[in-house]
């Protein structure tokens, strides 16, 4: 009686913090585009964020005293996941959000499962159940309704956009498998996150010395800067959860709180930019309702070392 038990409270633990998860990502997806009309670069949007992140992840380190010192491996692994954690999908979101919904640009995003499965698949990481290989099916499905459309209009000016957001759920979706796979031994989730977000930073604060921005001076409190802290605030938060996760879970399961955050996405947009949406729209997330719960119908893997 007692390993069912377990496994439950394991799974419940687990669905939930995918959920918080998938709320601050949807929240993120709404703050940028916010920032993006607050008056402030893409880049520069990008850099104070990436600031603020590593000297938050910093101080915790030092207060939980996890000090540490990459190895040259180490720095790899660090770079690689800054690049298509950080680096490319928030660059893309950033510059699609402009020119996207915020409902459309986090439902795209909501298609990394589709990429961390295929990557699950052609590394070998972890077994990929019917039930999660139905649920990126309708997931799939449920996504071009909304996309299609848009590549018909030769006027409409979005279908390039969208290709460029595409780059989010591509980056996100190998992202998660790649950690599961290639953690480093001996690294915490607090200390890998850490190094992440520092390196993303560095990585970004060459491309911003190159283009001749200047950070912002003071902060004046508008829309904009708001929406930098609480992208920065919820960004902590799901960080977090999302390193502690993949250690538990495996990364395909973490995949599928991008189908949460389009609930959020989509409820932010309708909020705070007044956004309406179709009747297809409407359609295709009822369609990821259903692809979720195929999702949730297997459990979350048990612990397992990570190669070294």
């Amino acid at each position: 009686m007692t390993a069912p038990t377990t496994s439950s409270l394991r799974r419940v633990i687990a669905s939930g913090l995918l959920l918080v998860m998938g709320l601050m990502w949807g929240l993120q997806f709404a703050m940028l585009k916010l920032a993006a009309q607050g008056g402030h670069s893409d880049l520069t949007v990008l850099m104070v964020a990436l600031i603020l992140l590593s000297v938050i992840f910093s101080l915790i380190v030092l207060l939980r005293k996890e000090r540490f010192w990459p190895g040259w491996h180490v720095l790899v692994f660090f770079t690689v996941i800054g690049l298509i954690g950080y680096v490319i999908p928030l660059l893309a979101a950033l510059y699609a959000a402009s020119q996207l919904s915020a409902g459309v640009l986090v439902l795209i995003a909501s298609m990394s499962p589709v990429v961390a499965i295929g990557t699950a698949l052609i590394l070998r990481t972890e077994s990929v159940s019917p039930s999660r290989i139905a649920a990126v099916g309708v997931g799939i499905l449920s996504v071009a309704l909304v996309l299609l459309p848009q590549f018909d209009l030769p006027n409409s000016g979005k279908a390039l956009w969208m290709l460029v957001a595409l780059l989010v759920p591509f980056a996100y979706g190998v992202e998660s498998v790649y950690i599961a796979r290639f953690w480093p031994r001996g690294l915490t989730a607090l200390q890998a996150v850490t190094g992440e977000t520092i390196v993303a930073a560095l990585l970004v604060a060459q491309i911003f010395l190159l283009s001749g921005e200047r950070l912002p001076t003071t902060l004046e409190g508008g829309a904009g800067e708001v929406a930098i802290l609480v992208f920065v605030a919820a960004g902590v938060i799901e960080s977090l959860i999302y390193f502690y996760l993949i250690r538990r879970t495996g990364g395909v399961f973490v995949s599928f709180g991008t189908f949460i955050s389009l609930f959020a996405g989509i409820g932010w947009g309708i909020i705070l930019f007044d956004e309406t949406h179709n009747s297809l729209t409407w359609f295709a997330v009822v369609m990821l309702v259903a692809a979720l719960v195929l999702a949730g119908k297997e459990p979350p893997a048990p612990d397992r070392p990570k190669p070294g």
